[in-house]
């Protein structure tokens, strides 16, 4: 019976789900980190490579659509690491895409980096939500009940 249910589990959504919330975990520690050094000195900010991450994404789940829905295995890209086949871990890379330099040469912004936690945080919820559906869907199931 469990390897019946971890087949089914690993060809739903609920991988990739979980990588994504992964992510965005990542990315949320990231920009708290960027926020808590708005005021030292020589520090650069730091970003995640969100297109590298997507793009891991498709790729894996065009590989498992051409494998007929098997397991989910995405594959390691420049900036974004999986270990146990699906769980991100992010490296950060720094970079200056938005506003000015100061004096100090530090380049966090704080608005860029509020807004960017707000967008985090929604994407965090949605996700939440997703899965919170996706595994109340299971449960009915498993318990041979219809919700």
């Amino acid at each position: 019976m469990a390897i019946w249910v971890k087949g089914l589990i690993q060809r739903e959504s609920v991988p990739v789900l979980e990588a994504a919330m992964g992510f965005a975990f990542q990315r949320h520690l990231n920009i708290m980190n960027n926020i808590a050094n708005v005021e030292t000195p020589y520090y650069k900010r730091r970003v995640l490579p969100e297109k590298n991450f997507e793009d891991a994404m498709e790729t894996a789940l065009r590989e498992r659509r051409e494998r007929h829905w098997n397991e989910f295995t995405p594959r390691d890209v420049p900036g974004v690491d999986f270990y146990q086949n699906h769980h991100p871990n992010v490296r950060n890379l720094e970079g200056r895409d938005w506003g000015p330099m100061r004096h100090d040469e530090n380049n966090v912004v704080i608005e860029k980096e509020m807004a960017d936690l707000a967008k985090n945080s929604a994407y965090m919820e949605a996700l939440q939500q997703l899965f919170k559906n996706k595994t109340t869907g299971l449960k009915s199931a498993l318990r041979d009940r219809v919700a």
